[in-house]
């Protein structure tokens, strides 16, 4: 018996009202996760990765950005409808989110322990007391392996390193013990080594905890170290989806295959990467069709209808015509 899944989410469409018109930021996605799993979301900068899981959670200000359609269900309860306040309770409590720029998300002005005490007894509703905080504070600090803890806790975030600061950002998230953690691009401003300390970090806290997680990232070859799943997204759309091995051995959409082509090879002689020709699509007025198209060299003439998701292996989708029977008897053409 299939297990209910943890977040689901079905048909969600959100655009912005701006002054140019409407801008169809996501179209009619759906993504599901079991608990326990862990997703990587994936794609080029403005492909909807960020405001779609902002928005599932009421993160995104409406106006200008208008929900037109879907469902989000969190552990089987619709969260489309809540007010601000249901909200909250849903917020930190039982899904947490790890952002990119540490700097950006912690007060200048406030010593990192007030920060920490602060987030756990707001997490709480005010029942943990100061004390009980500061000792859940120090645990997850631990936790995250900050070293000299206490220390930490009287610095201000600018006393801290980049690396140090992220690992503030992951014990803040993780001090509720919630149910989803999504992390939104959480090494990107790191160099190298750092990030590959917190990706490890990240991989065995989920394991620890028993996490279900969302992993966004332009980067495929981030994702392949903590998840087991990958959606790939694509101007508003998800266009395939499949176990993170099925990606890297047998990619589906042209669109994933350019993103891995595009990967540097350690052990393969290149002069030049290869890239993806073009741009995305203008979203205020999207084509009727798939909206890679005019960036695809393997684009037909049934490329100018919607595409919808359909299997092409065990737990492997994606939206292209080139796994239609008709579309096989077609010549290709740029």
């Amino acid at each position: 018996m299939t297990k209910e899944p943890l977040l689901d989410i079905r048909d969600f469409s959100l655009v912005f009202d701006t002054f140019d018109g409407t801008y169809h930021a996501i179209d009619r996605v759906n993504l599901s996760l079991q608990p326990g799993e862990a997703l990587g979301l994936v794609g080029e900068t403005g492909c909807g990765k960020s405001v779609l899981t902002r928005a599932a959670f009421g993160l995104v200000p409406t106006p200008p950005a208008r929900i037109t359609g879907g469902s989000v269900k969190l552990a089987g309860r619709e969260l489309l409808g809540l007010s601000d306040r249901e909200l909250r309770q849903v917020r930190g409590r039982q899904v947490a989110m790890i952002f990119q720029d540490p700097m950006t998300y912690l007060n200048p002005v406030f010593r990192i322990g007030t920060q920490l005490i602060d987030a756990i007894r707001a997490q709480s509703g005010g029942r943990i007391k100061r004390v009980e905080a500061k000792a859940i504070a120090l645990d997850m600090l631990e936790k995250v392996q900050l070293p000299n803890p206490e220390r930490q806790l009287a610095a201000y975030p600018h006393e801290l390193s980049g690396g140090m600061r992220q690992r503030v950002l992951i014990a803040m998230a993780l001090a509720a013990k919630p149910r989803l953690l999504i992390a939104d691009e959480p090494t990107t401003a790191l160099d190298v080594t750092i990030q590959a300390q917190i990706l490890d970090l990240m991989a065995g806290l989920v394991d620890e905890m028993g996490l279900t997680m969302i992993m966004i990232s332009h980067d495929l070859g981030v994702v392949a170290q903590v998840c087991s799943r990958v959606a790939v997204m694509y101007a508003g759309k998800v266009v395939e989806d499949a176990p993170i091995a099925q990606i890297f051995d047998a990619p589906a959409h042209p669109y994933t295959q350019g993103l891995l082509a595009a990967l540097p090879h350690p052990f393969r002689r290149q002069d030049r990467l290869a890239s993806i020709p073009g741009t995305l699509p203008d979203l205020l007025h999207p084509p009727s069709g798939c909206l890679f198209a005019a960036r695809c060299a393997q684009a037909a003439p049934a490329c100018g209808v919607p595409v919808p998701m359909r299997p092409v292996g065990e737990a492997h989708r994606v939206a292209c015509t080139l796994y239609d029977d008709e579309r096989k008897k077609e010549p290709a053409h740029v």
